[in-house]
């Protein structure tokens, strides 16, 4: 898959989660310290959701991070950094940070926004012609489906992805609008219909 459907399915994958992240982490703190957390959520779930393509000379994050992307050099494209061992390294290492802060808030929107986004690339690789070796050191390329990169197959399953980001859109405005504002938007949208 190209960035620009990674960074939409990074995006659809927060919003799936993002009343998890509410609920669990960050539904105590001031209204404004929470829309910074959930930007940061965000900004991270787009920065994982791409990471994966490290190991890929040319590829957007690679050229963002030069320096980061030189450590993968030797690794084969959809290899480790698209496998089981590699997502648990970063969970482990996402797990001492948060240890090491002691659970500060700011560390967790970080961590948990990078692997949500870091699970949405391998999900969407997996759904590619290439597929990916999940099961890195084994050289078995796993795919669930036959998208190739970049063809017109990609480009509508991108715009399938822009119409479930709508409606998690759409249903995270109505959550909201219940959580903070105690507006049920459905009942007014529906009491204008019937009038």
């Amino acid at each position: 898959m190209t960035k620009n459907t990674h960074s939409s399915g990074g995006f659809l994958f927060a919003l799936i989660t993002l009343n998890i992240f509410i609920s669990c982490y960050i539904n105590g703190y001031e209204i404004l310290y929470q829309i910074l957390l959930i930007a940061l959520f965000f900004h991270f779930a787009n920065l994982g959701s791409v990471f994966p393509d490290i190991d890929m000379k040319g590829s957007y994050i690679s050229k963002r991070y030069p320096l980061l992307s030189k450590a993968f050099k030797k690794c084969k494209h959809r290899g480790l950094t698209h496998s089981f061992i590699f997502l648990s390294i970063l969970y482990v290492i996402a797990l001492a940070l948060s240890f090491i802060s002691h659970e500060n808030i700011v560390v967790i929107s970080i961590c948990g926004g990078f692997l949500i986004g870091y699970i949405s690339h391998l999900v969407l690789d997996l759904l590619t012609k290439e597929g990916i070796e999940l099961f890195f050191p084994f050289r078995a390329n796993i795919r669930l489906f036959n998208i190739k990169t970049g063809s017109k197959g990609e480009k509508t399953f991108h715009k399938f992805l822009k119409l479930i980001i709508a409606i998690f859109l759409i249903y995270n405005v109505y959550l909201i609008s219940i959580r903070y504002f105690h507006i049920d938007l459905f009942k007014l949208v529906m009491d204008k219909i019937k009038h």
